[in-house]
């Protein structure tokens, strides 16, 4: 029964240890950020989504999109913020994506952008998920 009792309290130790790592807060937002800009070639050419799946620590609170009218290139960039500041405030951790061309509709952003004061809601989420990756630029 020791023995049990033992290996429960190293399992359970183990699993605190593991669960306390995984939520460790971001003390550097530009350094977090940056390491996606290093890491862009396993990003460029690829959904929204892979980029969104590999930042566990800190995600985007806002979203800001440069539309065009260019039929070609209707929505070249975004640039997404990690704090709740307002998205036009400066001196903010930003990162850009540059996507690639396509003939989307930006009628659906343009919404969101203004019902959600840009904030990245579940449904920006959901408009970018699928878009390609042609860069990534992060400043400050």
């Amino acid at each position: 029964m020791k023995i049990h009792t033992n290996i429960l309290l190293l399992g359970i130790l183990l699993f605190l240890n593991g669960f306390l790592k995984a939520q460790k807060p971001v003390n550097d937002t530009l350094a977090y950020a940056k390491k996606f800009e290093t890491n862009k070639e396993k990003y460029i050419g690829k959904p929204f989504s892979l980029l969104l799946k590999d930042m566990t620590q800190l995600q985007f609170k806002k979203a800001k999109s440069d539309i065009k009218e260019d039929e070609k290139n209707t929505l070249p960039s975004t640039l997404f913020r990690f704090s709740d500041k307002d998205i036009n405030s400066g001196n903010e951790v930003t990162l850009v994506i540059r996507w690639k061309p396509d003939n989307a509709s930006t009628t659906q952003i343009e919404f969101f952008q203004e019902e959600h004061n840009y904030g990245f809601t579940v449904s920006e989420k959901n408009f970018f998920e699928k878009k390609v990756i042609r860069d990534i630029v992060v400043y400050k």
